[in-house]
């Protein structure tokens, strides 16, 4: 497994936004990790929606390509999320924790993180977390 992949990267590649889906096409043979935090990001997504049925159950479908793997929360990432968290805070970077947490499990995985959120991930380089704007 290569990429954590971000929760907006599962929404646009859903949507068939042709320059995800590309990337997607490109790398998906490389394996993908798709943090539980970002699993959570794309259940509100769906219940907040106005098609909440169709949502999950393209979540759902998504979920089961074999390429794609869950991973959670364990110590290893919550000690990643400790440490990361600090020294943002240390230095006064603002990042919401669900995004912090979402690198931390890339760190933890030694994975890169696929996302479109340049702003907020691309930040995050700086303290040793690998990321990859689509």
């Amino acid at each position: 497994m290569k990429y954590l992949i971000d929760s907006n990267i599962v929404i646009s590649y859903l949507r068939l936004k042709e320059k995800v889906v590309n990337k997607v096409r490109e790398t998906i043979k490389k394996g993908y990790g798709l943090s539980s935090v970002s699993l959570a990001e794309l259940y509100l997504g769906a219940e907040k929606s106005k098609k909440v049925k169709h949502n999950y159950q393209q979540i759902n479908k998504f979920m089961k390509i074999p390429a794609v793997k869950e991973l959670k929360t364990d110590r290893r990432v919550a000690q990643e999320y400790g440490k990361l968290m600090a020294i943002l805070e240390k230095r006064g970077v603002k990042l919401s924790g669900m995004d912090v947490l979402i690198a931390a499990t890339a760190k933890a995985n030694n994975l890169i993180i696929l996302t479109e959120d340049k702003r907020h991930f691309g930040r995050l380089t700086n303290f040793g977390v690998k990321v990859e704007v689509c």
